[in-house]
């Protein structure tokens, strides 16, 4: 029974980061296309992550658990792409929120949308698949992918 449980919180986790994605891409789309409502969508996306990326550095939130010691996978590339991708995405949105919510949204923001969109967007993005793909692999096969992959 608690295996289950423990099952369910990492889904629920899984849950929590399909949702941020929907968000973050609702969000930085809507923003590119100048279209409404995007403010809240872009906020609550950014809530989300550092909330779910704060309780996953400090283990706070559950994993699934595996045999023997696991520190974090600092000779993967994966990982690194992992955490450098998704760290210049979630800083480079909290920047963006910040402008937005400080300047104003009903500017133009030309070059602030291009680059949320071509540059911020797709680094969050390939950060959260990672993360993402190896949550899922852990769950089902009880193993890493960043443990198959090192320097």
């Amino acid at each position: 029974m608690l295996a289950a449980m423990g099952s369910l919180a990492v889904l629920i986790n899984i849950i929590l980061a399909v949702v941020t994605f929907w968000l973050y891409v609702k969000a930085g789309g809507r923003f590119y296309r100048r279209e409404e409502p995007f403010l809240g969508l872009l906020a609550a996306a950014v809530v989300f992550d550092v909330i779910t990326a704060f309780l996953a550095s400090f283990k706070i939130t559950p994993t699934t658990v595996l045999s023997g010691p696991r520190l974090p996978p600092w000779g993967s590339p994966v990982f690194l792409l992992h955490i450098t991708t998704s760290t210049i995405g979630m800083f480079g949105y909290i920047a963006v929120l910040l402008a937005l919510l400080i300047k104003g949204k009903d500017k133009p923001w030309d070059r602030m949308r291009k680059f949320q969109f071509r540059v911020l967007l797709p680094c969050w993005v390939i950060g959260e698949i990672i993360a993402l793909t190896n949550s899922i692999v852990k769950l089902l096969f009880h193993v890493r992918i960043y443990d198959h992959v090192r320097f």
